[in-house]
């Protein structure tokens, strides 16, 4: 029975990791990425939205086109929140 292996964010640390253990241990583990957005926007992008030479759909990136094939993506939009031994958590409020 394989290993899950469960990838907390889709950033550039995340989606390496699940590029290499896809493609070098696809026999021995199941891989899992979980991010709570299904896209992100590349840094230098963001500047020609910014000074209107694009638009945000236009310079959006998806994640399900970058990761491979053997991982399964998981976009969880909404964050839970619930209470712990201190009190609620869920996202930093700053």
């Amino acid at each position: 029975m394989k290993k899950h292996v469960l990838i907390l964010g889709a950033g550039f640390g995340g989606l390496e990791l699940a590029t290499r253990l896809s493609e070098t241990m696809s026999d021995a583990v199941r891989v899992t990425l979980l991010d709570r957005n299904d896209s992100w926007y590349f840094g230098y992008s963001k500047l020609d939205v910014m000074l209107g030479r694009r638009s945000a759909d236009e310079v959006r990136l998806c994640y399900s086109d970058v990761v491979k094939e053997a991982v399964e993506l998981t976009a969880e939009v909404q964050p839970r929140r619930g209470a712990g031994a201190h009190g609620r958590i869920g996202q930093d409020p700053r």
